[in-house]
């Protein structure tokens, strides 16, 4: 499974999001995340993948997509892909 699958899967039920509404580039406020909620997705993301995430590079996450390419990043500057 990809990453974005991964992090999709993780989102539809940490978020109870609808899988056939869930568009990776919508924006999170849109799918009805708010920052608590994201922070509660970003720890168990953290947990899923190993990886850690700065409060600077959480802010720049504006969407699932966003999330992906950024944990994608930090698995491959790790060596874990």
């Amino acid at each position: 499974m990809d990453t974005l699958s991964r992090i999709k899967d993780l989102a539809i039920k940490e978020l109870s999001l609808d899988p056939a509404k869930l568009d990776p580039n919508a924006p999170l406020a849109g799918l009805g995340v708010d920052s608590l909620t994201f922070i509660e997705l970003m720890f168990k993301i953290e947990d899923e993948f190993g990886v850690k995430v700065s409060d600077e590079d959480l802010r720049k996450i504006k969407c699932l997509a966003d999330l992906e390419r950024h944990v994608a990043a930090s698995l491959q500057s790790a060596g874990k892909t």
